[in-house]
């Protein structure tokens, strides 16, 4: 059958009509999806960057920590001196490989470290203090309210001349 032996009927029209209008949905929805999956796309990049640049300011804190309790002189340096490219983060977030590069750095770069102060009393919570003053102690001087006397007799046990001449 040809086109033309087909007869032309009001519905034939009004199908062509929905066939275009149909087709033209397909290619909105086509476009649409075309758009969404660029959209994913880079959604996907950038949360993979934010991630890679998070992974990278934890590794470094933790190196500048690590090298702080090492007794590195300034750790920003020694963290901007050695390579953190093969450290890595684990499941929990704590750094693999880090030790071995910071033990490293300190054998190859020891002009960059000092030894380790012991931690303060107040940081181990074991905190002391000189000893307790004894009840037979004399109190401390106290010029404001000292006499001349009791000047002349502090400045003669400190082994100075009192009064001064001039």
């Amino acid at each position: 059958m040809t086109r033309s032996s087909v007869p032309e009927t009001p519905d034939m029209d009004t199908m062509r009509r929905e066939l275009v209008a149909l087709r033209a949905e397909r290619d909105d929805a086509v476009q649409a999806r075309a758009t969404l999956e660029a959209d994913l796309a880079r959604a996907t990049e950038q949360a993979t960057a934010a991630r890679t640049r998070a992974s990278r300011a934890v590794i470094r804190a933790e190196a500048r920590a690590m090298a702080a309790r090492m007794g590195a002189v300034e750790p920003a340096d020694v963290v901007r001196l050695v390579d953190l490219s093969a450290v890595t983060l684990s499941e929990d977030g704590a750094p693999q490989g880090l030790d071995t590069i910071m033990q490293a750095a300190r054998e190859s770069r020891a002009y960059l470290f000092t030894t380790p102060q012991p931690a303060s009393g107040a940081a181990t919570g074991t905190t002391a203090s000189g000893p307790a003053p004894r009840a037979g102690d004399p109190a401390p001087f106290d010029a404001r309210t000292a006499g001349a006397r009791d000047v002349k007799a502090a400045a003669s046990a400190a082994g100075l001349r009192w009064p001064v001449a001039t």
